[in-house]
């Protein structure tokens, strides 16, 4: 295997002999992870293991945005290549539509957004991600 980073006028490459190398997969439930870097500390808390690759796969309900590629960043494993996210937002946007607050009216509109019934699974995400942004920058 070949690994590289690519920066803005830098190319760095490397070959991984993968005979003696194994891949893994580690599924981390984070509906109990309360913050980013809560999850940032449960991952780094995994053992570390010579020649063991790992992807990380997150399951469960989160209440804060999960942004993979910046998490990476924190990573003091460097065998972590990879990580999925799963997880579904828990934000209680039926409470929060009752609101008279602007995230009251925020969180209404989106949910008409959600109950449409000719959504696509794409539209969906990207409805799901705008809600966790914009319940963050009301927060």
């Amino acid at each position: 295997m070949i690994v590289g980073e690519i920066e803005k006028e830098k190319l760095e490459t490397k070959f991984i002999k993968l005979d003696e190398e194994t891949f893994k997969e580690i599924e981390i439930n984070i509906t109990p992870i309360l913050s980013k870097e809560e999850l940032i500390e449960k991952i780094n808390s995994l053992e570390k293991v010579d020649k063991e690759y790992i992807k990380i796969i997150l399951t469960g309900t989160r209440s804060f945005e999960i942004n993979k590629y910046e998490i990476l960043k924190y990573m003091e494993n460097e065998r972590i290549i990879k990580i999925k996210d799963k997880t579904q937002i828990a934000y209680p946007l039926e409470k929060m539509e009752n609101e008279s607050t602007l995230k009251g009216l925020f969180a209404k509109e989106m949910l008409k957004k959600l109950k449409k019934s000719d959504i696509t699974q794409e539209e969906r995400e990207t409805i799901e991600k705008a809600i966790e942004i914009g319940i963050e920058a009301l927060q």
